[in-house]
């Protein structure tokens, strides 16, 4: 069960890492089933939370699929946070959140870019 507000990162340990095909794939989901479609986490990277706690910390970017099938995404939107030991997740930005923050890239002229396949 995630928390309501994000907890605070102290470091950043590896800034740019790397999470297997089967939490992609579960983050996804997870993204999906509490937030709707059209949002993909990316960006990975270990951090040490406040507590002491090792995390992971991810964006949320806006993704779709244009009309000649490309993925594309608008830009980071919010963010995930995942415990480290258990990867359960501690904090995803609430929907309403990652909405308004569409909403602000869309008004600032923002145009989407091709995002690769496989991990980004």
């Amino acid at each position: 069960m995630s928390q309501q507000t994000a907890p605070k990162v102290f470091k950043v340990i590896e800034e740019d890492g790397e999470i297997d095909d089967e939490l992609d794939y579960a983050l996804m989901n997870y993204l999906i089933r509490n937030r709707g479609p059209g949002y993909t986490a990316c960006q990975p990277k270990l951090v040490e939370l406040e507590s002491g706690k090792k995390a992971i910390r991810m964006g949320i970017d806006n993704t779709f699929i244009d009309k000649d099938n490309k993925i594309m995404g608008l830009g980071i939107v919010g963010n995930l946070i995942i415990d480290y030991d258990t990867l359960q997740v501690l904090y995803c930005t609430p929907t309403e959140e990652l909405e308004q923050n569409v909403d602000k890239l869309k008004k600032a002229g923002v145009q989407p870019q091709p995002r690769p396949k496989g991990k980004y």
